[in-house]
């Protein structure tokens, strides 16, 4: 055996080891004894110049530079085992984590997603919803969409389409605050504004009020006071809950609530203004090649055309 070879059987040793810290189980694990296991994590160690394991009295604990190695053996060996299915089994098997922002999830996303399903029926999909970014080096994720101003430093990223910001209120709403067609602006003043975080993190609340403010002609409108009558959500969907039942006006982003501009159940009594922000597709450098990925990717490529005859 090559120094590659007993490197990478000694790394596979430590992973195991690392998953259980414990070198008796991982000899179970592996069918050998215990001694073989200490004697691979030695030689291990001393092919990289560091120490991977604290010896304790009964137990065993990784120092940092094990953790890091750990979770970098975890992700590669993923991979491998990943491809591995794809070549053996000609289609696309195993998981596809997926992560997305929750409002984006439920009301683009999911709707779109059995053609997904049908298309690919043997790949597994985990969806999880966060409205900040999930971490690529320390969760299990594959792809992400996010709500952002296309700023990816180091990752694979495609912007998927940009969003359009646009009040809207309830009908009963719009009706008891801006029937006076003629001065629908000055009718903002005394109005409840709603407001909402979702996939903003660390951005001041009226964020996207304030973008839809600058983009007006009416220069006394730029200065009007969105936050002394409000309520704030960091859920994009509470907060077009509550301007459905007319708490007031809220900002929407428009490929989120296009089904309720259509039903009725919301109106957007004023103009509609590009976010400066969109959807984002990211990924690992180099991961966008993965068969399982670039499946992803290719369908919701198709999607687009229809999102935008849907607009």
């Amino acid at each position: 055996m090559n120094k590659k070879q007993q490197m990478l059987a000694n790394m596979y040793t430590f992973a195991i080891a690392g998953k259980f810290l414990s070198f008796t189980k991982a000899a179970e694990e592996l069918f050998i004894t215990q001694g073989a296991v200490s004697q691979r994590i030695k030689s291990l160690e001393e092919q990289l110049g560091f120490r991977l394991f604290v010896r304790m009295t009964r137990r065993l604990e990784l120092t940092r530079e094990g953790e890091r190695l750990l979770h970098a053996i975890n992700q590669s060996f993923d991979v491998i085992f990943s491809e591995l299915e794809d070549i053996k089994f000609n289609e696309l098997r195993g998981e596809l984590y997926i992560g997305a922002a929750p409002t984006f999830a439920q009301s683009w996303l999911l709707p779109r997603l059995s053609e997904f399903q049908r298309l690919y029926p043997n790949l597994n999909v985990k969806l999880r919803v966060k409205a900040s970014r999930l971490d690529f080096q320390h969760e299990p994720v594959d792809i992400a969409i996010y709500y952002s101003a296309s700023e990816h430093p180091g990752f694979y990223h495609q912007r998927l389409f940009d969003e359009v910001l646009v009040p809207v209120c309830s009908p009963k709403y719009f009706n008891a605050h801006f029937a006076d067609n003629e001065h629908l602006m000055s009718q903002l003043e005394s109005a409840t504004f709603i407001h909402c975080t979702e996939s903003l993190e660390a951005s001041e609340p009226n964020q996207e009020w304030k973008i839809w403010l600058e983009n007006q002609e009416n220069e006394a409108l730029k200065s009007l006071n969105v936050m002394e009558k409000t309520y704030l959500f960091n859920h994009s969907d509470m907060a077009m809950t509550a301007a459905k039942n007319s708490m007031g006006i809220g900002m929407a982003r428009e490929s989120l609530v296009r089904s309720s501009l259509e039903s009725g159940e919301l109106v957007a009594p004023f103009e509609r203004v590009n976010s400066g922000r969109g959807y984002d597709l990211i990924c690992l450098n180099g991961q966008q090649h993965r068969p399982k990925i670039s499946s992803f990717i290719e369908w919701l490529e198709t999607q687009l055309p229809l999102s935008q005859e849907e607009g």
